[in-house]
C-alpha cells in the first residue's frame, strides 16, 4: 500500500508540473522574443497605460492661408512687357528686399519706351539745372526760376532712379521685403500697367490655420480652445500649441456660397508650412477625464481589427486586440484591451509586426 501511494503520488506530481507547463504556454502562446540589440535598431520605445485627460474633438478640413499683415503686392511702376529675371520666378522661391525680380520696357511699342523718355528728361533737366547754378550765382536769373528749374531736376532724377537696378534696360521691378514669393500674377511677356500687380511676396512668420466646420455643428464652436492638424501628403500630426498657436475667432454664421462655419487660428510657421496646403484638423473641446490612450503610432490594422503590442517581459512582446474611439489626431481613445499599468510599444509596432510576419524574429521557445 505504500508503494502504490509513493506511485499515486509521483504520478500526481507529474500531472501537476504538466498543467502547470501548459498553463505558462498558454500565458505565453504568441509571444514574440525581440532582443536589446533589435530593440535599438528598430527605434521601439514603450509607453505605461496611465488613465489621463483626453480633449473632446470635432474633426473637420480646413487650409493653410498666409496672414495678411505678413503679404505684400510687388506691382509694375510703368507700362510695358514684362520680363522676368534670369532663372524665372517660381512659387516658393525666397527673396531678398530690394532684388530685381524683373523688367518693364516699352520699347517696342507705339508709344516709346517711357523710360528711355525719363532718361533723356533727367540728362536735360541736369544740364539746365547746372547751368543755372552759375546764372544765379551771376544774378542773371532770379532765385524763383532756379528754384523752378531744380525742382524739375529733382523729378527728373527721382522718375529716373527707378532704372539704376534694371539689369537690361527698362524698369526695374523690386521686392518691398524679404521673404518667399506666394504666387505669381502676370506671365513672361505680359503687358502690364502702371500699377498692376506682378505677384505677391510673403514674409511667412505667421500663418493662419483655416477650419471650415459644418453649419449644423455651429453651436458647439463656443467649447474650441485649440486644434491639431495635419497636412495632405503628411502621416505626421502637429499641435497648435507646440507652434505657438492661438485661436483668433470663429464665425457666426455660414461663409458665402458654403454650408460652413469659418473657424481661424494663427501660428507660427515653423518648417514647411506653405500658405494653401490642405490639412485634416481635429477641434479640441471639452476634456474627459480618466481616459485611456495612446499614440497613433502604438496601433497597427489588419482587416479593420485595431492591434497593439504589449511588452510582457523586458524581451517579449504580444499582440492585443483593442477596440478604439476619438482621436484628436495625436492620440487614440482605447476603450477595451488595456489595463493601466501595462507596457505597450508606441514607436515600432510596424517594424514588430513585419519582422514577426516574415519570421525575422523568433516567436515561442522563451525561458522564464
Amino acid at each position: 500500500m505504500g508503494i502504490a501511494a509513493l506511485l499515486c503520488g509521483c504520478h500526481a506530481g507529474h500531472e501537476d508540473k504538466h498543467d502547470e507547463e501548459h498553463k505558462h504556454h498558454e500565458e505565453h502562446a504568441g509571444e514574440i522574443i525581440v532582443s536589446e540589440a533589435q530593440v535599438k535598431e528598430m527605434g521601439i520605445a514603450v509607453e505605461e497605460i496611465r488613465p489621463g485627460e483626453m480633449r473632446s474633438c470635432i474633426k473637420v478640413s480646413g487650409q493653410l492661408v498666409a496672414a495678411g499683415t505678413d503679404e505684400q503686392t510687388i506691382v509694375a511702376k510703368t507700362a510695358g512687357i514684362l520680363s522676368f529675371s534670369a532663372g524665372g520666378l517660381t512659387e516658393g522661391a525666397a527673396v531678398r528686399a530690394g532684388q530685381v525680380i524683373a523688367t518693364v520696357s516699352a520699347k517696342d511699342l507705339q508709344d516709346g519706351d517711357p523710360t528711355e523718355k525719363a532718361r533723356a528728361e533727367y540728362e536735360a533737366a541736369k544740364a539746365e539745372y547746372e547751368r543755372a547754378q552759375k546764372l544765379v550765382e551771376e544774378r542773371i536769373i532770379s532765385q524763383k526760376d532756379f528754384e523752378a528749374r531744380r525742382l524739375r531736376y529733382e523729378t527728373a532724377r527721382a522718375a529716373a532712379g527707378m532704372l539704376n537696378n534694371a539689369p537690361t534696360g527698362g524698369t526695374a521691378v523690386t521686392v518691398p521685403v524679404s521673404g518667399f514669393i506666394k504666387s505669381r500674377l502676370a506671365a513672361q511677356g505680359d503687358y502690364v500697367a502702371v500699377g498692376q500687380p506682378v505677384a505677391v511676396v510673403t514674409q511667412s512668420r505667421r500663418v493662419q490655420l483655416r477650419a471650415d466646420v459644418p453649419a449644423h455643428l455651429a453651436g458647439r464652436l463656443h467649447e474650441i480652445t485649440g486644434a491639431n492638424f495635419r497636412l495632405a501628403g503628411s502621416d505626421k500630426p502637429l499641435r497648435l500649441e507646440d507652434l505657438g498657436g492661438r485661436l483668433l475667432s470663429y464665425g457666426r454664421s455660414v461663409t458665402d456660397g458654403t454650408p460652413y462655419v469659418p473657424v481661424t487660428f494663427e501660428l507660427d510657421n515653423r518648417g514647411s508650412l506653405t500658405p494653401g496646403a490642405f490639412a485634416e484638423i481635429w477641434l479640441l473641446a471639452a476634456p474627459r477625464q480618466n481616459v485611456i490612450s495612446l499614440p497613433a503610432t502604438a496601433l497597427t490594422d489588419e482587416q479593420g481589427q485595431k492591434f497593439v503590442y504589449v511588452q510582457i517581459e523586458p524581451d517579449a512582446y504580444v499582440k492585443r486586440a483593442v477596440e478604439t474611439g476619438e482621436t484628436d489626431g495625436v492620440r487614440i481613445e482605447i476603450r477595451s484591451g488595456l489595463q493601466p499599468g501595462e507596457r505597450v510599444v508606441v514607436q515600432g509596432a510596424i517594424q514588430i509586426k513585419l519582422a514577426a510576419a516574415g519570421n525575422a524574429i523568433p516567436e515561442h521557445g522563451h525561458s522564464h
